[in-house]
């Protein structure tokens, strides 16, 4: 058996794909593409898959990843990721296959590009005022937490999660770069982000993209 960590991109469609349902889609990949997954023990045994940080519904990425455990030894990265590619749907490419370095629970940030098509306003207008709210003092907003085993809303300070923040415009756009909190522990949704900032600034947009670009371990590393 030998541990493979598998990288690979969601965009246009598969922004709509859940969690749940990606599971559930990579679980019928393996089996169609016949790779010997190593199954977990006991009463009910399952495929060993162990993603990365749910992506919010309607985000995009280039940059999630899924570890795996082979049966085969002797399969090769790259048979690997040419058998998974050729069943995988449209919007879901598998970019590479290699073997992990860095634990799942070691994430701590994740990086985001986000597009925003004014609705009556200039671009440079909104990445004005976009500007105007990410220097206020405090962001408040409620989050969905847990006290126990009820769920309840917390409210967090915004403004302390906020890192790296770039605002500046393209094609008819404001295009916004953050990273936020992305770890088991604590993490920050990018539309929580996204959304305050636009009721903040009065708009209400055309449209809008996010893209999750990379993850982050401790210190800064990029997660590989």
């Amino acid at each position: 058996m030998r541990d493979v960590r598998i990288r690979f991109s969601k965009t246009g469609k598969a922004k709509y794909i859940s969690h749940l349902d990606m599971m559930r889609c990579f679980s019928r990949a393996f089996f169609r593409a016949r790779i010997p997954l190593w199954f977990t023990e006991g009463f009910n045994p399952r495929p060993y898959m162990n993603f990365t940080s749910p992506l919010t519904l309607g985000a995009e990425s280039v940059s999630e990843a899924l570890d795996i455990r082979l049966e085969d030894e002797s399969m090769t990265e790259e048979e690997l990721v040419a058998r998974l590619g050729a069943v995988m749907p449209p919007d879901i490419r598998i970019l590479s296959a290699a073997p992990p370095v860095h634990k799942m629970n070691r994430i701590v940030e994740s990086r985001y590009r986000m597009e925003v098509e004014p609705g009556e306003r200039t671009p440079e207008a909104l990445a004005e005022a976009f500007r105007t709210v990410s220097q206020a003092e405090h962001l408040l907003v409620e989050k969905p937490g847990k006290r126990g085993k009820h769920k309840v809303m917390k409210t967090i300070d915004l403004a302390e999660y906020i890192k790296d923040l770039d605002i500046g415009t393209e094609e008819g756009r404001v295009v916004l770069g953050v990273t936020l909190p992305s770890s088991p522990q604590f993490g920050v949704n990018p539309r929580l982000f996204l959304d305050k900032f636009l009721a903040e600034a009065g708009e209400e947009p055309v449209r809008v993209r996010m893209v999750r670009e990379a993850l982050y371990v401790n210190d800064g590393l990029l997660f590989e």
